[in-house]
């Protein structure tokens, strides 16, 4: 099984379905009810309007989004970007699109950097030209064998 590391508590774990280890999955099932709660209370608020009127964290409340245990969710767009802190594009990218774009120059500058080593040229016929090179050690043979004599 994969390690991984808990999304509450930061701690490795064998990570089975769930991003959670198994010491969170109890607070986390009690964050859902919460959520769940409030979203049957007052179904059109925002991801940052239930985080507030329940205390759950907001990562928690995407969690549960992007898991789908939670949906009708409307976001005010106030996902921030995780590299500069301005409005991300989406919940998904988490990322601005300033930041896309700089991060896609920066890959792109690093892939442009590797390079594969050079293919070996090979000549047509010389590599496997047996005939020449037994004859070659035949003729060094022969001459040790006259001059022995």
């Amino acid at each position: 099984m994969p390690l991984a590391s808990c999304e509450r508590c930061g701690k490795l774990f064998s990570k089975t379905n769930l991003p959670i280890c198994p010491k969170c999955e109890p607070d986390e099932e009690n964050d859902y009810e919460k959520v769940r709660d409030a979203l049957q209370k007052s179904p059109n608020l925002t991801a940052e309007e239930v985080s507030e009127s329940t205390g759950v964290e907001i990562s928690c409340v995407l969690r549960l989004i992007e898991q789908g245990r939670i949906q009708n969710v409307p976001s005010s767009g106030k996902v921030l970007c995780g590299r500069c802190g301005a409005p991300a594009i989406s919940l998904s990218k988490k990322l601005c699109e300033a930041c896309l774009n700089k991060l896609n120059q920066e890959l792109a500058k690093e892939q442009a950097k590797i390079q594969l080593p050079k293919k070996k040229e090979v000549e047509v016929g010389t590599a496997l030209n047996v005939p020449d090179s037994l004859k070659g050690k035949s003729r060094g043979l022969e001459f040790r064998n006259r001059s022995e004599r």
